[in-house]
């Protein structure tokens, strides 16, 4: 019965803060920033992979987006991506330039947001948030490059197995599974080191995981079930609304709820950590316990 009244409690904690911070609000703005960096971010990534000696390298990546951006999005930016694929050259300064500015807006946004949720109460120096902003930026980029180069050492993997084993039907079982995880591990990492070092509050004793944790789980889930009911539900509703806007709005859609996942996660993690401040308080101290033991 306790344990019920504090999961209450802490459910509770968590909603009065989602109003009480106008999370709502901040993803809204977010999602502005990230559907504005999203695709000089593909671009660039497509100029990069291009590059690698890999056969069928975009089609491998696109197939590692996917679980993390849903299919309507993909279908809107791939038209893009394979027309600008020929002019990779000159697309890798370009794309550069234009991915490092627009994300770090994007990220830039994401540190201001999580300031409010975790209630700080003096900001960093915008010079500090700039510099600190193009740092995540690259770490983020970083990532997801490994997790793209990984996934592309797939087939690779799969014929050096094959030499030694019979396990063509196997790994087409399994490889979709494992480009899952490699997706998870990376929104899983993104938003960690957001959460460890965006807020401009002490990391010592600061909860990140379980938010972290749940942020991911729900921008992959978010990502194939938004892309489900669209496909199987919505798609004709906006359509019939939005004519031609249909799949941007779907796409700005997917971007809110990913922006306020990663906040709710935050948001979580604030309310874990009183609920752990809260226990330490209560807890009796140690010459208490030895008296009470008397």
């Amino acid at each position: 019965m306790q344990f019920l009244k504090e999961t209450i409690s802490f459910g509770k904690g968590i909603f009065r803060g989602f109003e009480r911070k106008h999370i709502a609000l901040i993803a809204a703005g977010l999602a502005y920033y990230f559907v504005m960096s999203l695709v000089p971010t593909l671009m660039l990534l497509t100029a990069v992979v291009a590059y690698l000696p890999v056969k069928n390298a975009t089609q491998e990546a696109n197939s590692i987006i996917a679980h993390v951006i849903p299919r309507q999005g993909l279908d809107l930016i791939e038209p893009i991506l394979t027309t600008i694929t020929p002019h990779r050259t000159g697309l890798l300064s370009f794309g550069l330039i234009a991915t490092l500015w627009l994300t770090s807006k994007a990220v830039k946004g994401v540190i201001a947001g999580l300031d409010i949720v975790y209630e700080v109460t003096v900001p960093r120096s915008i010079w500090i948030n700039r510099i600190l902003a193009f740092g995540l930026t690259v770490g983020v980029g970083v990532l997801l490059l490994l997790a793209l180069i990984l996934a592309l050492g797939g087939p690779l993997l799969e014929s050096l197995l094959a030499r030694a084993v019979p396990v063509q039907s196997l790994w087409i079982t399994i490889w979709p599974f494992i480009q899952w995880l490699l997706a998870a591990a990376f929104t899983f990492s993104a938003i960690e080191l957001f959460y460890l070092l965006a807020p401009n509050i002490p990391t010592a004793h600061r909860v990140t995981i379980p938010g972290a944790l749940t942020a991911a789980l729900a921008w992959l889930v978010l990502a194939r079930g938004l892309g489900f009911y669209f496909h199987y539900f919505g798609e004709s509703k906006l359509t019939g609304i939005y004519g031609i806007l249909a799949a941007p709005v779907a796409l700005v859609v997917w971007m809110y709820w990913g922006a306020a996942a990663i906040l709710i996660g935050a948001e979580i993690n604030v309310n874990l950590q009183l609920y752990k401040s809260r226990r330490v308080a209560l807890a009796p101290r140690g010459p208490q316990r030895r008296a009470d033991a008397a």
